[in-house]
């Protein structure tokens, strides 16, 4: 998917260098919204389930032309997972089943082309770039009185690079503000885990999330 996304952001930029000259345009955007988080890399969290979370972030858009740009901006973003768990006695007898959660807290730094089409209402696509700072990991066993949740931060790498892909709309509401929303899926590259895992495996993240927000268009347009 890496070669795929760098070819894709190559030909965007390359069709905005050939119409630098018409049009000149920007864009401030707060987003806001949730997401869905799971991890892969091995076999005891490939079958894991999902973390809801929350996402949001500010951006800068810049375009080249009517229809190309470019996408960078900061934000925060919990990614991570859930499983069921089963929790047993001393003895090994089964107490109760229990949801446990592992939650990683990212600031994301995102660099994305973009291409839209339309007017008043636009379709927007974008794929691109991000790199993520861990601000925080804990691990919630689903049982505080027995099992505190812990912070494992130390146990996991302090950054993390991967891949997005976004489709979305854009709606003017005036001259100045633009009603946004967006699909974005975020696939981690790199192992996120500072110790060694299980079967030689790793630990990857992905990322679906829905982000609604308002744009502020600004800057000279010709």
């Amino acid at each position: 998917m890496f070669k795929p996304v760098l070819i894709a952001t190559t030909i965007v930029l390359l069709g905005a260098s050939e119409t630098t000259a018409q049009t000149r345009r920007m864009e401030a955007a707060l987003h806001i919204g949730p997401t869905l988080g799971w991890l892969r890399g091995n076999r005891i969290i490939d079958g894991s389930g999902v973390l809801p979370g929350l996402a949001a972030s500010a951006t800068l858009d810049y375009s080249f032309s009517k229809h190309f740009g470019i996408r960078a901006g900061f934000g925060y973003h919990r990614k991570g997972m859930s499983q069921e768990v089963t929790l047993t006695d001393n003895h090994g007898n089964v107490v109760r089943e229990v949801i446990a959660f592992h939650r990683l807290d990212y600031l994301v730094v995102p660099l994305m082309a973009r291409a839209s089409f339309g007017n008043k209402a636009r379709l927007v696509v974008g794929a691109g770039m991000y790199g993520g700072i861990l601000m925080r990991s804990e691990q919630d066993r689903g049982d505080e009185q027995s099992f505190p949740t812990t912070d494992n931060t130390k146990d996991m790498e302090p950054w993390e690079l991967g891949v997005s892909a976004s489709l979305g709309g854009a709606f003017r509401l005036g001259e100045q503000v633009d009603l946004l929303a967006e699909v974005r899926y975020d696939k981690g590259l790199t192992n996120i885990s500072a110790l060694p895992v299980v079967d030689d495996g790793s630990i990857r993240t992905n990322a679906l999330c829905l982000m609604v927000g308002f744009g502020y268009p600004f800057g000279s347009t010709r």
